[in-house]
């Protein structure tokens, strides 16, 4: 995988846990935040949030434990679950929940067999040095998942450091889950998906060039070229925001159509992610685009010819400047 840049950022830095384990960790008293958080969600910041209070209370330094990948991608017989966030935007919300610094594991065959007893001397204690460690009600950890926060509190009174088990989040009666955000943006219900997550659901990835059907129907789009292993939203026109950073290092965000569709008015061709910006005519080949999905406007169809598509076109791109007017 392409580690992101580990310059500092303005909340935080980050270390893989080979790093930390060849140099130690210089930081006063680590509060840990345990998991794999991906897609930062309510219940993750929950957890970021507790550490960063109990850190303050022992003057320590908040930080989170995650993975490089998801373990799913590695433990034989689970199919790979499709990822709500890459590495470096879950380090992004780290950061903006309030740690001050982040270790990596790279999770692989053999660290999946590290027990959970050896994971809390060896990693959490020896290489890390917590003095703190906050989990979610439902962690589980070390060889064949058999670490439990009940666990982790036995062997903290032995080893010194203290534990805290959040409890589930609830939303709009929701228990907000990884598991239920992935399955509300595969049906393409971005309003609950944004409840569960505190935010718009978001791709990223770097336009490439299309077949340039848009452009010759009066609607040019962007063309991004989704990054494997990513989670979907479920076929439709969603009205969007796009961000991108302009040439003078400034973000530009526009509102915007995404269509996620296999285009079946042309035939069948493979699922594509294409993003129309009304009154835009800038170049954006090359730049890495991040799409927040608001709501699915209407599903795809089939229109019975070019003519019954550019009318829908129109109506949707109406339909989004209206809802776009202060």
């Amino acid at each position: 995988m392409t580690e992101p840049d580990r310059t500092p950022r303005t909340q935080g830095q980050w270390a893989t846990l080979a790093d930390i384990e060849a140099t130690g960790l210089a930081l006063p008293a680590p509060v840990v935040a345990l998991g794999m958080f991906d897609g930062v969600h309510r219940g993750h910041q929950a957890i970021i949030r507790r550490a960063v209070h109990m850190a303050e209370a022992i003057g320590g330094t908040p930080v989170v434990f995650t993975f490089d990948r998801h373990p799913s991608e590695v433990l034989a017989g689970r199919p790979p679950v499709p990822r709500l966030t890459d590495l470096e935007e879950r380090l992004e919300l780290f950061f903006a929940a309030g740690a001050a610094f982040a270790v990596v594991a790279a999770f692989d065959a053999a660290f999946s067999r590290i027990e959970a007893s050896r994971f809390i001397a060896d990693v959490l204690v020896g290489a890390i040095g917590a003095r703190g460690v906050v989990c979610g009600f439902d962690f589980r950890f070390g060889r064949h998942a058999q670490g439990t926060p009940a666990l982790l509190q036995e062997e903290g009174r032995c080893l010194g450091f203290s534990v805290d088990v959040v409890d589930p989040v609830v939303v709009d009666g929701l228990t907000v889950s990884s598991t239920e955000i992935r399955r509300r943006v595969a049906e393409g219900d971005m309003e609950t998906a944004a409840a569960l997550l505190g935010r718009p659901y978001r791709l990223r990835g770097r336009v490439v060039p299309g077949r340039g059907q848009g452009r010759q129907l009066g609607f040019p789009t962007a063309n991004v070229d989704v990054p494997a292993g990513a989670q979907w939203p479920g076929d439709g026109v969603y009205a969007a925001d796009v961000s991108w950073r302009g040439a003078d290092g400034m973000t530009v965000e526009c509102p915007a159509l995404a269509v996620i569709s296999t285009r079946p008015t042309f035939g069948e061709h493979p699922r594509a992610l294409e993003v129309h910006i009304p009154d835009f005519d800038g170049n954006l080949y090359g730049l890495v685009l991040s799409v927040a999905f608001h709501r699915r406007v209407r599903p795809i169809i089939p229109f019975p010819d070019v003519d019954a598509l550019v009318r829908q076109m129109e109506a949707d791109v109406a339909q989004l400047r209206a809802a776009s007017r202060p």
